[in-house]
């Protein structure tokens, strides 16, 4: 049998199938590539697909704790819900959903994977569709992601000032606040924590209090119950 006939099928047979190609998520759910409108997705099932994704393929230095670091996108979408303007926090939780599935692959090799980028797209608009959501400020939550981004770089990559496409024009300031990586666990309920917020007008979280205060974001009311 030839080699690489028996490598294809091999691989193959680790795809289940429904209509299209599916994965299996953490509440056991499938959700398939194809059809991800006719899948289920749950808020866990975004919270730790999102919590446990390293921003940068991984590829963090923490200016703060001088080593390497993990720095999961499920973080990074939580502290942009706290610097977006009033009306726009919930967008910015979500705005990466689509990771939770698909992954996240670098800003330049997206840009030469159109068609991961479609998909992913699509996963995104799918998964926010669900929660009863939609992306109706682009250019605001874009910004706001540009800007996380210039974050990021000043406090979790080893930069040494380079130009980046960013920097051009005028440039881009980063947030007042530092990016202090938290654990992917902590990022996850720290999603789950955020979303309660935004949509249980009573809940408060003692988690997101003690992280938020670290990093130097303070916009919470008196505490008074929550994780």
């Amino acid at each position: 049998m030839n080699d690489d006939h028996e490598v294809a099928r091999l691989t193959a047979s680790t795809i289940k199938t429904a209509i299209g190609p599916t994965i299996i998520l953490g509440s056991g759910n499938y959700f398939d590539y194809l059809d991800p409108d006719g899948s289920e997705i749950t808020l866990e099932d975004v919270a730790y697909g999102l919590g446990y994704e390293g921003r940068f393929a991984g590829q963090c230095y923490s200016r703060i704790l001088k080593r390497r670091a993990l720095y999961s996108s499920a973080q990074h979408s939580v502290l942009m819900s706290y610097a977006v303007d009033d009306g726009l926090e919930m967008e910015a939780l979500m705005h990466e959903a689509g990771e939770a599935v698909c992954g996240d692959m670098t800003g330049p090799l997206k840009s030469l994977s159109p068609d991961y980028k479609a998909i992913e797209k699509n996963c995104e608009r799918s998964i926010l569709s669900k929660f009863g959501l939609e992306m109706k400020h682009k250019v605001e939550i874009k910004l706001a992601d540009v800007r996380m981004l210039v974050t990021e770089r000043r406090d979790l990559t080893a930069w040494n000032g380079e130009d980046w496409g960013v920097d051009q024009g005028d440039g881009i300031a980063p947030f007042d606040f530092e990016v202090i990586p938290w654990s992917p666990d902590d990022s996850a309920l720290a999603f789950i924590d955020r979303y309660r917020e935004l949509t249980e007008p009573v809940f408060r979280s003692e988690l997101l209090q003690r992280l938020c205060a670290e990093a130097g974001i303070f916009r919470f009311p008196p505490f008074e119950s929550g994780r």
